[in-house]
């Protein structure tokens, strides 16, 4: 699909490019460097992919956002760097695409997401989550009861995910649309909504 769009937006009338093909013409065909020392080499897809929930509407807005920062930079592609720029602006779109979607079952997302920028945590138990809640309550912050059942939905919406103890992997429900969330593991924020939500 992404290879369609963008082969389009080339040459209307031209011949559908194979993805890397397509990819490259757009793209500077230079990796993301990643981790504490910026050592660990990431393909640009797969980096973006990282901060979607692998919808195709989150591609098209993320390159579109690469595209008019590269515009603002004029530069000719997209560098890695631009990638990495505008995280926080993709991000914002993220979180703001989450509410519009939830909010029908959790009117009081914004304070709950709030909730989760206090703790500034990517990963965090379940115990921390429900004591920060419990003092949002308690201050009539957020009136929603049931902990249990905002964890849940969370969960359903792919805001976050588990984490098993001692392993390094995340499960997410837009990931397994069988996924159940576990109340026994720790709690992940998708990645999707770091810099939206402020977390460190």
């Amino acid at each position: 699909m992404i290879a369609f769009r963008l082969s389009k937006a080339i040459n209307p009338e031209g011949d559908i490019l194979p993805f890397n093909k397509a990819w490259e013409s757009l793209f500077v065909n230079k990796p993301i460097l990643m981790g504490d020392r910026q050592q660990k080499p990431l393909h640009i897809f797969d980096y973006i992919s990282l901060s979607t929930h692998l919808r195709p509407r989150d591609y098209i807005k993320y390159i579109n956002v690469c595209c008019e920062q590269t515009l603002v930079e004029k530069r000719k592609r997209v560098h890695p760097k631009i990638v990495k720029k505008v995280d926080k602006g993709f991000s914002n779109y993220m979180k703001e695409e989450i509410i519009d979607e939830i909010h029908s079952i959790l009117p009081e997302i914004d304070q709950i997401f709030s909730i989760i920028s206090q703790i500034r945590k990517w990963n965090f138990t379940i115990n921390e989550f429900k004591d920060t809640y419990n003092s949002y309550l308690k201050k009539g912050t957020i009136s929603e009861k049931n902990i249990d059942l905002v964890l849940q939905t969370l969960f359903n919406f792919s805001v976050i995910g588990n984490r098993p103890k001692n392993r390094y992997i995340s499960f997410f429900r837009y990931e397994n649309k069988e996924a159940r969330f576990n109340f026994n593991e720790n709690i992940v924020v998708h990645r999707g909504l770091f810099k939206a939500l402020q977390i460190l």
